[in-house]
């Protein structure tokens, strides 16, 4: 009879091998077969390391997003931005990682099933950090109402987490519009933003179409890593304070009222003889 503990080491190892296999197949199948058994083989090994990660103990990070933080068109697992960053923060604690992304996530998938889940996951364990960097595969579909969920999903967040830009410098388009509201709503709730490398100019089909390279995850990684270091974004202030403050037409009735009240009792007193 297998006791409490031995269970999830037992679904772990079974996951382990099931994506073996998957990377196996993936390595002698052409074109699109051998991207989906990645993407089967990645989703088991994190679903195995996350089993792993809860049963642990040290800082932990969960990660939200899409294929790039599942660390799709990498050459290995271990070459994706969030294994980079995870091996980097490693070497200054235990850090631990539960990765709740998912390959052609969207913002909706997000809020619906992966914010759910990190609500239940830190009933009783807060995290110490928590990224999502979300919305390739929203700006390539043309997902209607993209601008009013992806602030949601920013309000949403804690305070201090990191979140990614999309098309950085770039001027106008749907990615820069987005990268203006990320920025827009990290001030309004503190959280920090990772300036990724760009990935949306002309012609861009989304990340499960042009997957980040090795190259382009270990950009990634510096970014991310350069967020978590730095400082989150702080809260905007609501006036200019060089611009004059006006009254309110309330306090001017009000004064003009005192005015009136002191002049009739300036005339109501006797005049000196």
């Amino acid at each position: 009879m297998s006791s409490p503990l031995q269970v999830p080491r037992m679904r772990a190892a079974a996951r382990r091998m099931k994506a073996g296999g998957e990377r196996f197949l993936g390595g002698v199948l052409p074109g699109a077969s051998a991207r989906r058994l990645q993407i089967k083989a990645f989703a088991d090994d994190w679903a195995a390391s996350n089993l792993e990660a809860r049963r642990g103990t040290g800082p932990l990070w969960i990660v939200l997003g899409d294929s790039a933080s599942q660390g799709i068109g990498a050459t290995r697992r271990e070459t994706g931005y969030v294994s980079v960053v995870h091996e980097r923060l490693r070497h200054r604690d235990a850090w631990r990682v539960v990765n709740l992304s998912r390959a052609g996530a969207g913002i909706v998938d997000v809020l619906s099933r992966q914010l759910p889940e990190l609500i239940d996951l830190t009933r009783d364990e807060s995290a110490a950090l928590v990224s999502c960097i979300i919305g390739a595969e929203d700006i390539a579909r043309r997902a209607p109402g993209l601008d009013a969920s992806l602030r949601q999903l920013l309000a949403s967040l804690p305070s201090g987490a990191v979140v990614g830009t999309f098309a950085r410098g770039a001027r106008g388009g749907l990615a820069a519009e987005l990268d203006a509201i990320t920025r827009e709503e990290a001030e309004r709730h503190r959280l920090r933003v990772a300036e990724l490398p760009p990935r949306f100019g002309p012609g861009s089909r989304g990340r499960e179409r042009n997957p980040l390279g090795d190259v382009e995850h270990a950009g990634w990684a510096d970014a991310v890593l350069a967020a978590i270091d730095g400082p989150p974004a702080e809260i905007g202030p609501s006036t200019d304070p060089e611009l004059p403050v006006v009254p309110a037409v309330e306090d001017d009735k009000s004064d003009a009222k005192s005015t009136d009240d002191r002049k009739q009792a300036s005339d109501a007193e006797p005049a000196d003889d």
